[in-house]
């Protein structure tokens, strides 16, 4: 229950600075509070925020009436000499009663104050401490979310993997490569997670493809390269309905586009390809070209530079490719063996 008004009034002189804040201080929602004898004299601030109740609700009530018996007491025996002298200050954390009967732990900072000519509690509370702890949960939430993903991804490319035991290492080389790239390129954490599982799956499509073309030994017919140029959709199609916090499905249909337009399924020209698909797509001719397929022996690793560095700026983003021949030709990168 809040007290009832004994006919006291905000004063109007005194703390006029403390009046004109918007109720943030220092970049925290705030809500400022003077006691004398147990009564709050003064309110301003966020109040109603950390409180849940508005300020004139407030005056004239007992301080008892808005903290835990433990918080309410820490205040007020900042009234004792021996506690805190004028113009000290004293930071804790405390926990206040919501309106809604929620306890919220804040960050206070207690001072003793000369209010109105008598000696009197400054308490000024941040809701830090809740917003500091709801960040927490949700980052431990993204995290959990990652690794569910993650281990999503690494079951698609097991169920790959056990059609097509090329296409299933190649994701992960891939993936690894494709991160590598990205991080080299120093873009956000997000970019290159997402980057990194839709590597992973990009081939997902193959799936839907017969056994006897994906691993035919000789090169593929017409029709045959139609159906395995197909798997770009189709991994669209089996992604798209997926929630994820990333435009995973996007990256996977169009890492076989290409700058000039030439690539497939849709045939995107230049910034109209993700940045993360132009990534992928470079990772992917790399491994591809450096590995063995059915249907032919692994070319050197120095061909598939020559193949990305003739053709930057026509089919592949020169930025990722000029990155790609750093990490390989001074960094020491190596592709990584099946696991």
């Amino acid at each position: 229950m809040i007290g009832k008004k004994k006919n006291r009034v905000q004063p109007k002189k005194g703390l006029a600075a403390l009046e004109s804040i918007n109720g943030t201080l220092f970049g925290k929602a705030a809500a400022i509070i003077v006691a004398r004898e147990g009564l709050i004299e003064f309110v301003c601030g966020a109040t109603n925020g950390i409180f849940g109740y508005s300020p004139d609700e407030m005056i004239a009530a007992p301080v008892e009436n808005f903290l835990t018996a433990e918080a309410a007491g820490k205040i007020l025996s900042a009234g004792r000499p021996e506690f805190l002298k004028l113009a000290q200050s004293d930071q804790i954390e405390l926990t206040v009663l919501h309106r809604n009967g929620e306890k919220i732990p804040v960050e206070t900072e207690i001072a003793m104050i000369n209010y109105d000519g008598c000696p009197s509690i400054l308490a000024i509370f941040h809701d830090g401490v809740r917003q500091e702890k709801l960040n927490e949960r949700l980052k431990d939430g993204l995290e959990k979310l990652k690794k569910s993903f993650g281990a999503m991804a690494r079951a698609l490319n097991k169920l790959v993997e056990a059609r097509d035991p090329y296409t299933g290492g190649h994701q992960r080389r891939v993936a690894d490569l494709a991160r590598a790239i990205a991080s080299e390129m120093s873009l956000k954490t997000e970019i290159i997670d997402g980057l990194s599982l839709a590597a992973m799956v990009h081939d997902i499509g193959k799936i839907a493809i017969p056994s006897e073309i994906l691993n035919k030994p000789g090169f593929l017919n017409r029709s045959e390269s139609g159906l395995v140029k197909n798997h770009a959709r189709i991994g669209y199609d089996l992604l798209k309905d997926i929630e994820f916090p990333w435009p995973v499905a996007e990256i996977v249909f169009q890492h076989h586009e290409r700058l000039d337009g030439t690539g497939y399924p849709r045939g995107l020209k230049a910034e109209a390809i993700r940045l993360e698909a132009r990534i992928l797509a470079v990772a992917d001719v790399v491994e591809a070209m450096s590995s063995v397929r059915p249907y032919r022996q692994a070319c050197n690793l120095e061909r598939a530079m020559r193949e990305i560095e003739q053709n930057k700026h026509r089919l592949y983003d020169p930025v990722v490719v000029d990155t790609c021949l750093r990490l390989f030709r001074k960094e020491g990168y190596m592709l990584k063996e099946d696991r």
